[in-house]
């Protein structure tokens, strides 16, 4: 099976909004704490949520900030954000102006950015001594096992996408006005049967991108290869920093 669909995987995953917004894990509570703290943010900051999907982290970030702004390329991840001011926008074109927040938060994302120009746009926003936190959440892997039959085909569209996956965001970071990156990692788990695993598998950007009965045809095929229930080891990164 080919993937029909000729949208850039960064931009697949309204096809699958809805799905994304209800079925992906909860960022984790005490990495957000430690993401405040960390940068030394108070309730009366304003902060931008980059890259904000669903919004998601947007509603957590609503629960312990003032101020909050999300900014989302696609349409139909947008509309789901319903918190804070929600703005159409890239992280390479960010709307707006000069030293307007104090922090950026950017969830599951960087790596869809143009890093070098994102950063430059991140540095321009940022009033004085800008924090920059950076979260990656690692679910996939799963206990027990999945058969290979099944990794097989939730492989396939994924390395025929291989080209669209940028260097990792990190590279650009000694060439720009930010100091070096700090880094923790927390760790949870959750259980959940085949059916919610095969939605969130649904949400990955290689499946997104298939056309809507591509997609549902290869959920279909690894249906009857799973049993479960999953056991979800839930790696969590909290990678942060600041303009020098």
């Amino acid at each position: 099976m080919e993937p029909a669909s000729d949208r850039p995987l960064a931009l697949a995953f309204g096809a699958v909004a809805d799905t994304y917004h209800h079925v992906r894990p909860a960022y984790f509570a005490p990495l957000l704490d430690r993401a405040q703290g960390a940068l030394a943010l108070g309730p009366n900051a304003r902060v931008l949520d980059l890259g904000a999907g669903t919004g998601r982290l947007t509603r957590d970030l609503a629960a312990r900030f003032e101020s909050v702004v999300a900014v989302e390329p696609d349409d139909a991840m947008r509309t789901l954000i319903g918190v804070g001011t929600v703005l159409v926008g890239t992280a390479e074109a960010i709307p707006l102006a000069d030293r307007s927040v104090d922090a950026v938060f950017v969830g599951e994302a960087f790596h869809w950015f143009d890093a070098p120009l994102a950063l430059a746009e991140i540095a321009r926003v940022f009033r004085p001594r800008g924090g920059l936190a950076v979260i990656s959440t690692h679910w996939w892997e799963t206990d027990p096992p999945l058969p290979e039959p099944a990794l097989a085909l939730l492989r396939h569209p994924y390395e025929r996408r291989l080209e669209q996956r940028r260097p990792p965001w990190t590279d650009a970071l000694p060439c720009s006005p930010f100091e070096p990156l700090r880094s923790e990692r927390l760790e949870e788990e959750i259980t959940v049967d085949a059916e919610r695993l095969l939605a969130l598998y649904s949400t990955t950007s290689s499946l997104a991108a298939l056309e809507s009965a591509d997609r549902e045809a290869l959920l279909a095929g690894v249906r009857p290869l799973l049993a479960g229930p999953y056991r979800l080891p839930i790696k969590h990164e909290l990678s942060w920093t600041r303009l020098v």
